[in-house]
């Protein structure tokens, strides 16, 4: 059903996208710095470097988004600022996927309806700031929304079909999330079929094969790709057995018993609405609302973790439901300055909203870019860095699993072997980010590192006394100096001609310093390239 002139210029829909837009680009330093954000762009990366996914760098995502955007990484190499350009470029899929709703809104309710729903969805305070965050469900959730908004209210064709499934085969090389959309969207439109009317049009057999066909070609595409070059068991290890063992739904019983009697209510809820409503043909409205409400019931109570970007492709959808149902009222219609008062107060609010979690004067990104900046000053291109999911972005390293939530859960249990001690002497990893390592390992950073600001850790150790004399232990190997906290010292070590660095094999040293007073023994690049241990504080 139409609710307004389609004749009308529907421009009204892009200003609003155009409105939102210049928000995005006033918070593109302001959204929440997610550790998400750097594991996809080290991954990314990875492709620029000729590295295979799943095999030489971890990954638990579809391959489609890491090379596609592999050209930005290549473009932005040993940048610290990174993170800002590639938000920037994550607002292509901002646009794609809002107008995707606006598009399917005009169709369906017009464009009065459209902009509304772009607006509202558009600044709804979860969807604004996550999409603007650089992850696959960016573009995930824009190729799902693009696929649909080809076939809602619109009469059915096999082309339509086709292309609607070849962008949900793109969101399902992107995220295996894709499944329970075309789960839910299956069921959904069976139910919502079932209302129609005898006589009423229907999309036939082959429309649904073409679907089919469009849904598996660019997985097929990847899936050649990854057999041909022997990753297939490793691609299956980080896509399939790594996310469902890693986690478990607590009281999984009680959370599917409870699944079952809110999917039987809503469901119930819709077959009377679509009654209600007695539609001519296919009842979209309905069909959101129950696609929308079954997907977010299967994350809440089936899916074994939970996170805030799971939602991201249906809220879109859920406004356009929302939006379609308010349109058949007839005490709001015929009350424009009142349903304008609501848009208004419920756009303040999420505009309130969105400044309080995440204010666009605060720059969320000025710790990373320091961090980064340090980082890539101290190490060459060449060097591993341990950090905890590729927040180095530029630098392999030493530790293929990343230390997200399912892994520190893994080796909590014991089921995924803490292996990072080993690793960093084994690449003779010099630079480590301390953030969310294993105690023992941390501990381990802790007595064979020196903290050079914030979380960075460089290999060294803060000696216990300042005699010329010293027995140094070292578990990491590498080229180090001694210092007095502000240059280099001369001396022997194990006996050898006096030199002003060495090469410091794991086990004991004995060095004989010809003058000043040490304080530290650091890894030597990095004391060549700035970095100064903090000297001891005396007592006045």
């Amino acid at each position: 059903m139409k609710f307004a002139s389609q004749r009308q210029l529907p421009i009204w829909p892009w200003i609003s996208l155009l409105f939102l837009l210049v928000l995005r680009l006033a918070w593109l330093n302001a959204y929440t710095l997610n550790s998400d954000e750097a594991q996809h762009a080290h991954v990314a990366w990875a492709w620029t470097q000729g590295l295979l996914p799943y095999r030489d760098v971890f990954d638990n995502h579809g391959p489609l988004f890491g090379w596609l955007h592999s050209p930005l990484l290549k473009w932005l190499d040993n940048r610290p600022d990174v993170l800002t350009w590639l938000r920037l470029a994550m607002q292509f899929w901002y646009v794609i996927a809002l107008g995707s709703a606006g598009w399917m809104a005009q169709r369906l309710y017009g464009w009065r309806v459209a902009a509304v729903v772009v607006l509202v969805a558009g600044l709804f305070p979860r969807f604004f700031v996550v999409s603007g965050q650089f992850r696959t469900d960016d573009m995930w959730m824009a190729m799902w929304l693009l696929g649909m908004a080809f076939v809602a209210g619109a009469p059915p064709r096999l082309w339509r079909y086709f292309i609607a499934g070849l962008a949900m085969g793109c969101a399902l090389s992107v995220s295996q999330k894709t499944l329970v959309l075309l789960v839910t969207t299956i069921v959904s439109a069976g139910v919502v079929r079932l209302m129609r009317p005898s006589h009423a049009p229907r999309a036939g057999v082959r429309c649904w094969i073409a679907a089919l066909v469009g849904v598996l070609v660019v997985p097929a595409i990847w899936t050649i790709w990854l057999g041909t070059h022997g990753l297939l068991e490793d691609a299956w290890y980080g896509l399939a057995e790594y996310n469902i063992g890693g986690a478990n739904k607590r009281h999984a019983a009680q959370q599917g018993l409870w699944f079952l009697i809110f999917a039987a209510v809503l469901v119930v809820f819709c077959v009377r609405e679509a009654r209600q409503r007695s539609e001519g043909g296919f009842d979209w409205t309905v069909f959101f609302a129950l696609q929308g409400g079954l997907y977010l019931l299967l994350i809440w109570f089936i899916w074994p973790l939970i996170t805030k970007q799971d939602f991201l492709p249906v809220l879109p959808t859920l406004a356009i439901a929302s939006a379609g149902l308010a349109a058949t009222w007839q005490w709001l219609n015929t009350r424009p300055i009142l349903r304008g008062a609501l848009l208004l107060v419920l756009l303040v609010a999420e505009m309130a909203t969105v400044i309080a979690y995440a204010p666009p004067w605060q720059d969320d990104l000025a710790e990373q870019r320091n961090e980064l900046s340090s980082v890539l000053r101290y190490t060459n291109e060449t060097d591993t860095v341990m950090d905890p999911k590729g927040d180095s972005i530029f630098r392999m390293r030493p530790y293929y699993p990343v230390l997200e939530s399912l892994a520190m859960r893994r080796l909590r249990r014991g089921q995924m072997a803490d292996t990072i001690v080993d690793d960093l002497v084994n690449h003779r990893t010099m630079l480590v980010v301390l953030r969310r390592l294993p105690p023992s390992s941390a501990r381990f950073v802790m007595l064979n590192y020196v903290q050079a600001g914030g979380d960075i850790w460089i290999a060294g150790r803060m000696l216990a006394d300042h005699q010329p004399q010293q027995t140094i232990d070292v578990n990491v190997p590498g080229d180090y100096v001694v210092t007095d906290g502000h240059q280099r010292l001369s001396g022997s070590l194990d006996g050898a001609p006096p030199a002003d660095h060495w090469f410091l094999g794991r086990g004991t040293h004995h060095l004989v310093l010809s003058g000043g007073t040490p304080v530290a023994y650091v890894w030597s690049q990095a004391f060549d390239r700035g970095w100064r241990p903090a000297p001891p504080v005396t007592g006045g």
